[in-house]
């Protein structure tokens, strides 16, 4: 709103526009797959939260600023309100997420997160209510304070630009639900109104509590149909991890009608003390239709290895994978490292609902 007392050029709608920006990774992965392509962050597919950095920030204003110059704004500006627009999606999440995201990379791998509330995506398992409720009020705020700055004659402008963009959210509904692709599943660690306590999980990934190894519940991924896909990923928490030390991995596996061209598999990923990519070891489970099978290796840790962490998925394949009752265990020692190794710790939640409409 100063920018515009001082120059007369509104530029306000560019940074409620870049706001939704860094969520785009939520549906990046899949729709690079429908074009048989796949681009790995850390040795892993693109996942939400892999945008949510000042790397991404640079680039999309960048590339917002170069569009829109060719429109005739001025570069400079219309850079500096998409990366404040792009840079207040990353500051809430930050508040509201403990941990948050890398915001710093490629300077820093810091997680960074502060956690001012126990969120819960309560609210289509997209939005946790009291966030929203909060935001609305920081919103009725903000829209007052312009008023009292420089009058109402902006309301019409931006009412239109607000409505402009939820069109377009609602509009894009059915078109993500014609690509198969779930926002739900691609940005929370929920699914169908589950929360795992040390595990989070995507696409293609469920929580199954009928068939299992030991305890009461197992992981699964299902792709259906013959055709070779990829899989969400079925992960660990991270765990601390000591350099130049033998583990032995281990995990059951089951698999039904898995084909194509990878197998299923669980993997552990080494990560360095800024939880930087190291390498990664595979557990590869067979073809067709096999019972639960331990599946185990003895690995010894790189030099820089500071922490770890556990996932399964079908990587270009299709059929159904279980796994469950996970191990890693310090070479000499009966104590595993995996928190909840059985999966076991989850809860569901209540979801609220609007009648009009649902989301996949």
């Amino acid at each position: 709103m100063i920018h515009f007392k001082l120059t007369g050029r509104d530029y306000s709608w560019i940074i409620i526009a870049s706001a939704f920006a860094p969520d785009i990774d939520i549906i990046t992965d899949t729709l690079l797959n429908k074009l048989d392509m796949s681009v790995l962050i850390d040795g892993s597919p693109i996942k939400h939260g892999d945008f949510h950095n000042i790397t991404m920030l640079f680039l999309f204003a960048s590339l917002v600023s170069l569009i829109l110059q060719a429109k005739g704004y001025r570069f400079a500006e219309a850079f500096t309100f998409a990366s404040i627009g792009f840079g207040a999606h990353m500051f809430e999440d930050g508040l509201v997420y403990n941990p948050g995201y890398p915001f710093l990379r490629p300077l820093s791998e810091h997680i960074f997160g502060i956690g001012i509330f126990d969120y819960k995506p309560d609210l289509y398992l997209i939005a946790d209510t009291r966030v929203l409720i909060f935001g609305l009020i920081a919103v009725m705020l903000s829209a007052a304070i312009r008023i009292a700055y420089e009058g109402q004659g902006w309301i019409n402008k931006e009412i239109k630009t607000i409505v402009i963009i939820l069109a377009v959210l609602t509009l894009s509904i059915p078109v993500l639900g014609s690509l198969d692709i779930s926002v739900v599943d691609e940005m929370t660690s929920s699914k169908g109104g589950v929360l795992l306590d040390n595990w989070q999980f995507g696409k293609y990934t469920s929580w199954d509590s009928t068939i299992f190894h030991g305890g009461n519940h197992s992981g699964r991924i299902m792709i259906p149909g013959n055709e070779s896909k990829i899989s969400g990923i079925f992960q660990s928490t991270v765990i601390p991890a000591r350099p130049n030390t033998v583990y032995l991995f281990s995990s059951w596996g089951r698999t039904e009608g898995a084909y194509g061209t990878n197998t299923p598999a669980v993997r552990i990923v080494e990560l360095d003390r800024n939880k930087k990519f190291i390498k990664q070891t595979n557990l590869i489970y067979g073809k067709g239709t096999n019972d639960w099978v331990r599946k185990k290796i003895s690995i010894r840790s790189s030099a820089k290895t500071k922490w770890v962490y556990v996932y399964s998925n079908i990587w270009e394949g299709y059929g159904t994978f279980w796994f469950d009752d996970v191990g890693l265990y310090e070479k000499g020692t009966d104590a595993n490292l995996i928190p909840d190794p059985g999966i076991e710790n989850g809860r569901m939640i209540e979801l609220t609902r609007f009648p009009l409409f649902t989301v996949k």
